[in-house]
């Protein structure tokens, strides 16, 4: 027992590994990443996760196209720019070339986006000083946003 929670049982059959992927599928979209990292110290044989990961995608129950379009233009509207989700994509196991078809897809004005950003962070006034406008470009940059968008944010030149 670890954190209060029972430690997860080791998965030996192929039905029971199907049942618990499409447990963690019924929730919420999954890379095929995570749910390996999920799945692996739960399950001893590495090729019977491989080819139920394998059943699930040609089934359509799992699909990374799916899941990188729904995380990227969920992260777009929450405020973050083309690097952040870039980077958010990586982490979740999705390779860079379906990352870069998904953020063409989407079709994305990364330069209103940190614009919209700036202004509702911090409003329509511009930085009093340098310090002030300092700190909003970190700010911006943190959020994946690269310099001329800053830059286009914070000079106000979207208005």
């Amino acid at each position: 027992m670890f954190n209060g929670r029972p430690s997860a049982k080791l998965i030996e059959d192929e039905s029971a590994l199907v049942q618990a992927v499409v447990q963690l599928l019924a929730r919420r979209e999954y890379s095929r990443g995570e749910l390996v990292s999920r799945l692996r110290s739960r399950v001893e044989d590495g090729d019977m996760l491989e080819r139920v990961l394998d059943r699930m995608q040609e089934n359509g129950y799992q699909s990374d196209s799916r899941f990188a379009m729904s995380q990227a233009r969920q992260r777009y509207e929450q405020g973050y720019g083309e690097r952040r989700i870039r980077y958010d994509l990586q982490q979740k196991g999705i390779p860079s070339t379906l990352t870069d078809a998904t953020l063409c897809e989407l079709e994305a004005d990364w330069f209103e986006s940190a614009h919209r950003q700036a202004v509702r962070k911090f409003g329509e006034q511009p930085p009093a000083d340098a310090k002030e406008r300092a700190r909003r470009t970190r700010y911006l940059l943190g959020r994946g946003f690269g310099y001329d968008e800053v830059k286009y944010a914070l000079e106000g030149d979207a208005g």
